[in-house]
């Protein structure tokens, strides 16, 4: 086997087990199925992670390297400009397309499992993800695109509680708005959703409302 076809094996697992985790929890799924479904061997799963808890991990860290990427999209300056300019369409672009593809649309059903459970490592990542938000907010706020308000870490956490909710509510909005928020609906959610937000955070006690 080559190093390449290796590195496609190893991806593969990893995404499988994504998506056996997200569908049945952790607990449910045993290496053996993982194997199976990515159509390798048990040893070969072995090889690559060691362990079902080596496994997790990489899983885990594949969920937060997506979520970083898509924070460290939002800061980029382009896209500054453009929240400058009012147009938070260009927010929306950054997300819909990521949720719409078949491996990552396991990704908010494996955050759901792990926040409703409870699990620490949920707490880590939103942890995480929020220190990000916060610094990605104040930028904005120097730029003069939104006011951060006086307490950043609270505005922060007022958002990604939103943002987060849709993961938890999915199954209910897809009945109750008869399309899916995390998949063929996804673009429309993200264009509402940054409108909303648009409108929120530019009022007049910015400095730059002011002038």
């Amino acid at each position: 086997m080559s190093s390449a076809d290796d590195r496609t094996a190893r991806a593969r697992i990893r995404d499988t087990a994504l998506e056996l985790f997200a569908e049945h929890g952790e607990g449910m799924v045993t290496m053996r199925q993982i194997a199976e479904q990515a159509g390798v061997s048990p040893a070969l799963v072995v090889h690559h992670f060691g362990s079902k808890d080596g496994l997790r991990d990489a899983v885990v860290e594949h969920v937060r390297a997506w979520l970083d990427d898509l924070i460290d999209r939002s800061s980029q300056p382009d896209v500054t400009t453009d929240l400058a300019a009012g147009n938070w369409g260009s927010i929306a672009e950054l997300v819909a397309p990521e949720a719409l593809d078949g491996t990552l649309a396991a990704m908010p059903r494996y955050l759901r499992r792990l926040l409703l459970s409870g699990d620490p490592v949920g707490t880590d990542l939103i942890r995480s993800w929020h220190t990000r938000t916060v610094e990605v907010f104040k930028a904005w706020d120097a730029a003069g695109v939104i006011d951060a308000g006086e307490n950043p870490r609270i505005r922060a956490a007022i958002c990604m509680t939103a943002d987060f909710g849709l993961f938890l509510l999915a199954d209910q909005w897809r009945e109750v708005l008869g399309t899916d928020p995390l998949g063929d609906g996804l673009p429309q959610w993200a264009a509402e959703s940054m409108s909303v937000y648009g409108a929120l955070f530019t009022g007049s006690t910015h400095p730059s409302a002011q002038e």
